[in-house]
């Protein structure tokens, strides 16, 4: 097995919570393989496992943002459509404000988070890449 493969499985292994991220190296020391090379999979296996719990973070946090906008609009859209209806009057300058507020605020959330979305599906996450390039850079120092 390659170690792309070993860094692969053990990354997926660990996601599903079938073994702990403490056994992979007793599992690799029992292969009969190297410190060296068990020290560069550990460490990829971490990366792996760190890079894909950011993009789960960062993705989950966009997807509040345009659910709240979605809240937000629907609440807008039903009292705009009740005050058109004539359940109430829109005579007092603060329900103007709440009710047009709330779906002009409502959109802008949700535009905004599925703009943010596609960019970071395009550009993938820059601030992960300068992290990553970074612990490497230092982890080569050493």
């Amino acid at each position: 097995m390659t170690d792309d493969e070993l860094i692969h499985d053990f990354a997926s292994r660990v996601a599903k919570g079938e073994i702990t991220f403490d056994k992979i190296r007793p599992i690799l020391e029992e292969r009969g393989i190297d410190e060296p090379r068990i020290k560069q999979i550990v460490r990829r296996v971490d990366d792996d496992i760190q890079k894909s719990l950011l993009a789960k973070s960062a993705s989950s946090s966009v997807d509040q943002v345009i659910l709240l906008g979605v809240v937000l609009f629907v609440i807008g859209a039903i009292l705009t459509i009740s005050s058109f209806a004539g359940f109430f009057s829109l005579g007092n300058s603060y329900m103007v404000i709440i009710t047009y507020g709330s779906l002009i605020a409502g959109l802008v959330l949700i535009v905004g988070g599925i703009r943010r979305k596609k960019k970071n599906l395009a550009q993938g996450t820059d601030a992960l890449k300068r992290r990553f390039q970074l612990r490497n850079k230092l982890r080569n120092e050493e």
